[in-house]
């Protein structure tokens, strides 16, 4: 009886330990970057109907964040979150370090998460270098990138590069 008891219990233990064990990756980890895609835009690639008829740039549910502003042609790094931009910290930092093509050094600029009061319910940011900051042609890839996302005290949220950064 002792012996059935003590199975018993382990049994319990078990499938306790395992249920518990079963939250996603998405409820037990912390933000990271899954994928970073280079991708050169042009202006009109943007433009939608509602703009037209608005004359204001529609992010169709988007978080485009562009080295200057008022220019949408350039090199797009689309980065790919496991969670929605709505878990990052208001004060968030996004950090792209990237070696232009035929450059020794890297560039490096900053994007501030908007401060606004809704995020797009999305899981991509788009990083644009724009205008002066991407005069290359429009097949011009960086030759590699490492994007670092930062709070207010400056710790790391998350971190993803480019094989060739490493290098």
């Amino acid at each position: 009886m002792k012996l059935l008891l003590s199975l018993i219990t382990l049994y319990l233990s078990l499938f306790h330990t395992s249920c518990t064990s079963l939250k996603t990756n998405d409820e037990r980890s912390e933000i990271q970057i899954i994928s970073i895609i280079p991708e050169y835009i042009k202006h009109e690639e943007f433009v939608s109907i509602k703009e037209y008829l608005t004359g204001k740039e529609t992010t169709k549910n988007r978080l485009i964040l562009r080295s200057i502003d008022r220019k949408r042609t350039g090199l797009y790094l689309t980065v790919s979150l496991n969670k929605k931009v709505t878990h990052l910290p208001a004060d968030t930092q996004i950090i792209c370090e990237i070696f232009m093509p035929g450059e020794l050094n890297a560039k490096i600029f900053e994007f501030p998460l908007p401060k606004v009061n809704h995020l797009p319910k999305t899981r991509h940011l788009l990083l644009g270098l724009t205008g002066k900051d991407w005069d290359y042609e429009d097949d011009a890839l960086p030759t590699a990138w490492k994007i670092t996302l930062v709070d207010s005290k400056e710790r790391i949220i998350a971190r993803k590069s480019s094989q060739v950064w490493s290098l």
